[in-house]
């Protein structure tokens, strides 16, 4: 964080429309011809990659997150062009969150955004379609805020969007909250496109984004398919259209088989979801609803670690219930309000505002779509301050800053305007790389607990090893040093849990395997006898 006054935002742009008003006027249309250009939004998405690999440092980061760490397990399966994996053999040491380990190896999660994540997976650049998705995330909201409201408007959304740090920071990994946001902006892109020019590929295009999400992130794809569904069948209706519902309809069914597929090669029956069965194995609170029962505690076959992580989240499952609801949703609306502006952004809520009223019915539209993202998720227990279930909704925001923005400005004259928009978003882009180097730092430390973990290994003289992994009492639950991959058996060093003296028969079962022992504590790795 900055660490700035929220009126700073407000001093900029006080300052930009005085310095205007004292200069010469200027000739601003070079600079409006370039962002309106064809070539501009790619090269806006182009910056986005860009920006957001810096910030990462890399195409083959360690994932920090779990789940972050399931995803990517899924992809690396989707990669070998498998399903699911072999199961390791003693299940006890390979515990892992959110990966199924009895009979098969395979994450839990919905495959939408592993697919995707296979497409670098399969020339072992994984964080590649994290890139790319953004890069198109980037260019098409531009497009979008472009579309709707010029040049100027579209350059300042960017801004917004990116000088925020939990987007940011939000985008900077394995997550599935790429692919969605990217679904939606392609969603919405599509719908209008259709709208205008009429042409029926645009809506293939619209309902086979909507089913994407929906296999991605169930829930937030239901809410976008509510949203968008209903402006589709309005403007269906108004044109008379229906014929272009039957192959639009066919692309999102074509897509959507994806899920009893995936159910049927992993869990082995159609109407089993991977999902299903982990939460009916470990996590039987962890679904929608409200409140939770004894009955309903996590696995006592959970390792100690991950026991007390799950454990806190029974605790907001249980205190989720239908009398809590108003004091849940105000502390998400806060959490939201404190992410999108906090600090420095505080005075940009000024300006939010002034977009709000001028905002026209499509941004309304889009606007419905994350009231219900919002109303839907409130059927499912989770902390507040885990906003990153809304990272979809954060390009609608800065649009709506962008726009509060060039609306203030339009007390000054046609050309003036222009420059007074311009001077904010240079100082604006100043404001982007400010928060860029942050991201970058965070992400960097993030990552350096398991970055020194893995140099560890590197040292071992072994070909093949197994770590067993002893954490110590101050260890962070959550950070997670046992982790699965897609192929056991060629992999080097296998790291699992230390169970004592039933380690001994994971070392009966591996022969082949040197045995050591990693100590957390004293951060050492010793062999064991």
């Amino acid at each position: 964080m900055l660490g700035l006054s929220p009126w700073i935002a407000i001093l900029v742009m006080l300052a930009a429309a005085a310095l205007v008003r004292l200069m010469p006027a200027y000739d601003a249309s070079v600079v409006e011809r370039a962002l309106n250009s064809r070539w501009a939004p790619p090269l806006v998405g182009a910056l986005s990659g860009v920006l957001l690999l810096w910030m990462w440092g890399s195409l083959a980061r360690t994932p920090v997150i779990d789940d972050e760490s399931a995803y990517l397990l899924q992809a690396e399966l989707f990669a070998r062009w498998r399903w699911t994996g072999v199961a390791p053999p003693i299940a006890a040491f390979f515990e892992q969150p959110h990966v199924l380990i009895d009979g098969v190896l395979a994450s839990k999660y919905p495959p939408g955004n592993s697919i995707i994540l296979a497409l670098g997976a399969l020339v072992g650049l994984p964080g590649l379609a994290v890139i790319l998705a953004n890069a198109c995330s980037g260019a098409l909201m531009f497009a979008l805020a472009r579309r709707a409201a010029g040049g100027v408007v579209a350059l300042l959304t960017w801004i917004a969007w990116e000088s925020s740090f939990p987007m940011d920071y939000y985008h900077a990994n394995y997550m599935s909250e790429s692919v969605s946001s990217l679904a939606w902006l392609l969603t919405w892109w599509a719908i209008v496109r259709w709208h205008t020019d009429a042409e029926r590929k645009w809506l293939l295009v619209a309902a086979g984004a909507i089913a994407w999400c929906m296999i991605t992130r169930p829930l937030t794809g239901v809410a976008l398919g509510i949203v968008a569904s209903i402006v589709i069948l309005v403007r269906c209706k108004r044109t008379r259209a229906w014929r272009d519902l039957l192959p639009a309809a066919a692309v999102a069914a074509t897509i959507l088989a994806i899920i009893p597929l995936w159910s049927w090669r992993t869990t082995g029956d159609v109407r089993v979801t991977p999902l299903t069965a982990y939460t009916k194995t470990y996590l039987p609170f962890d679904t929608p609803g409200f409140g939770a029962s004894p009955d309903e505690r996590p696995s006592d076959r959970l390792p100690p670690d991950q026991q007390r992580l799950e454990t806190a989240f029974y605790g907001y499952h249980v205190r989720h219930t239908l009398a809590a609801l108003p004091r849940i949703a105000w502390l998400r609306l806060t959490m939201l309000d404190r992410d999108e502006w906090y600090e420095w952004r505080g005075g940009l809520r000024l300006f939010a505002l002034v977009g709000l009223i001028a905002l026209t019915a499509e941004g309304w539209i889009v606007l419905a779509a994350f009231a219900t993202q919002f109303v839907l998720y409130l059927a499912y227990a989770h902390p507040a301050w885990w906003t990153m279930y809304y990272v979809e909704c954060m390009p609608v925001l800065a649009f709506l800053i962008a726009l509060g923005i060039v609306r203030a400005l339009a007390l000054l004259d046609a050309p003036r305007r222009t420059t007074a928009g311009l001077a904010v978003a240079a100082v604006g882009l100043v404001a982007v790389g400010a928060v860029a180097r942050q991201v970058r730092a965070t992400i960097g430390d993030d990552h350096a607990y398991y970055d020194a973990f893995a140099r560890l290994l590197t040292q071992l003289p072994d070909e093949r090893a197994v770590v067993f992994v002893r954490y110590g009492p101050k260890h962070l639950d959550g950070m997670s040093l046992v982790r699965n991959v897609a192929d056991l058996d060629r992999e080097r060093v296998w790291s699992v849990y230390d169970r004592g003296a039933d380690d001994a028969r994971l070392i009966a079962a591996a022969p082949g395997r040197t045995p050591y022992l990693f100590d957390e504590q004293s951060w050492t790795l010793r062999p064991l006898p």
